[in-house]
């Protein structure tokens, strides 16, 4: 039985999971889950018993699952979600782990060197940076968006925030290829599908952000962005401005 991956391709979180997947030729199951359809209330991803809650709001917040007390799967109602024989997993950055170590061969090891502590230990370094600095970041401003709507949201302080990562990551950049040393590693999957996200609003320029360009425009060249974060994130666009009332920059 091949392992079993619960995905929305507009959370950027997934995109990284696919995009790993992609590279080391990992055998999955998709099982697309549409937050904004109501999928997440599914006979096999949910109980019945259901909370009073505002459904879509919630929703939207930190690309969440919602509208139920329980979960079969994922008790924090979030997607990615993994599960095989051994193991549920419900965070992105574990599953990347796990996809390495577990199904990942060769190809794995390098990604998430499992041989060189010190260099394994500065991948984690940097996927804490993007789960509760980068993305953090991303979700309340797209999650305020669709709150409120884009004219009610105060987009100078997103944007001060935001571009203050952009400033960090171009100083993690200044000496090597890549977001850890100079090969690339999961850390860099976990980075590029979030900032792509934020990209929309806030677009990486070369004269400000010399590093983090160039660095942008090498995992853009790689085949599994266009084939595994492309058409999700102009998807996560498209669904963006039609709840937002507006549209992101050209």
């Amino acid at each position: 039985m091949r392992p079993v991956l619960y995905i929305d391709k507009r959370s950027p979180p997934v995109r990284a999971c696919l995009m790993l997947a992609r590279i080391l030729k990992i055998d999955l199951e998709y099982k697309e889950i549409d937050l904004f359809k109501g999928e997440q209330n599914s006979e096999e991803f949910l109980k019945v018993s259901r909370c009073r809650c505002h459904c879509q709001e919630y929703i939207h917040l930190h690309y969440t699952l919602s509208c139920v007390s329980v979960s079969q799967i994922n008790k924090s109602h979030t997607v990615p979600s993994f599960q095989d024989d051994k193991i549920t997993l419900t965070d992105s950055h574990s599953i990347l782990i796990y996809l390495c170590e577990q199904y990942g061969g060769d190809g794995g090891k390098l990604l998430y060197p499992s041989e060189d502590r010190l260099l394994r230990t500065k991948v984690i370094n940097q996927l804490f940076f993007e789960s509760s600095i980068l993305f953090r970041r991303d979700s309340d401003m797209m999650s305020e968006i669709i709150r409120k709507g884009f004219s009610q949201v105060d987009i100078l302080t997103h944007e001060r925030k935001i571009t203050e990562c952009y400033d960090i990551l171009d100083r993690f950049l200044e000496n090597s290829k890549y977001v850890v040393h100079n090969e690339m590693t999961i850390a860099d999957l976990s980075v590029v599908t979030t900032l792509s996200t934020v990209d929309l609003m806030f677009r990486v320029t070369e004269d400000k952000w010399r590093h983090l360009f160039k660095w942008f425009a090498r995992m853009k060249s790689l085949p599994e962005y266009s084939e595994c974060n492309t058409v999700g994130l102009n998807h996560l666009k498209e669904t963006m401005e039609r709840f937002g009332k507006f549209k992101f920059p050209q």
